[in-house]
């Protein structure tokens, strides 16, 4: 479980050195980093885009999820989420909608991104932490950016995304069985075209509901098995 650990350390980190360094850090490298990121994630996803076995299972497995997303209104679902939580907790941003909003963006890319849930679920099937690696030194240098503009808030996002990211490990690495390395081929590129559509919207280039897309990502195994036992 080191990537989990890794990752939000360094979001953690990140926030503090913002918080501290809000004065000092010029305003055009925190317009510029995260569009540094969005192309790096969009590099990510193009790569892992091509470990598919079969690429119409990773299309069918996309189309399903997004839809089960959209009517479930699962971004929407989590937005209402947070500022109930901001309500209950009294807090003194509670009626800021620009701040909520923000943060709610924050919250949702941080711990419900699609790099950090990839990336656990990859750790706990293949033992490789490289893409939350990956992910901790973006979020490394965001917690700073984002330190910078709201403060030691950034740094306590780190505490869920841990326990969001903690659990799902645990929970793959225990249930899950061994996958055959098609349906991980498949999943990995499923992943991949996540990257890509968060990429995009990093750079704000087009705003995908990036999080309605996540569900594909439950989708996709079963429709590669049915397709090795059926089809291949």
């Amino acid at each position: 479980m080191i990537g989990p650990i890794v990752d939000s350390s360094a979001l953690f980190l990140g926030g503090v050195i913002g918080t501290c360094c809000s004065a000092i850090i010029p305003a055009r490298i925190k317009e510029t980093l995260p569009l540094i990121f969005g192309v790096i994630t969009l590099c990510m996803g193009s790569v892992l885009v091509n470990k598919a076995a079969a690429f119409p299972v990773v299309v069918m497995a996309l189309i399903m999820g997004s839809c089960l997303g959209e009517l479930f209104f699962a971004e929407t679902f989590l937005a209402r989420c947070i500022r109930t939580l901001f309500r209950v907790a009294k807090s003194k941003h509670y009626g800021n909608e620009t701040y909520i909003v923000n943060i709610i963006t924050l919250i949702s890319a941080f711990c419900f991104g699609s790099m950090g849930i990839f990336g656990a679920i990859n750790e706990a099937m293949t033992g490789d932490a490289t893409i939350l690696f990956t992910k901790a030194v973006l979020d490394l240098f965001s917690g700073v950016v984002f330190g910078t503009l709201f403060g030691i808030s950034v740094s306590l996002i780190a505490i869920p995304q841990f326990l969001i990211l903690a659990l799902l490990y645990l929970a793959v690495h225990l249930a899950s069985p061994q996958m055959p390395p098609a349906a991980l081929g498949d999943f990995t590129s499923c992943g991949g075209v996540i990257f890509v559509a968060t990429g995009l919207r990093m750079c704000g280039i087009k705003i995908f509901p990036v999080i309605n897309m996540l569900p594909s990502m439950v989708f996709v195994v079963p429709l590669s098995l049915l397709w090795a036992y059926y089809v291949a």
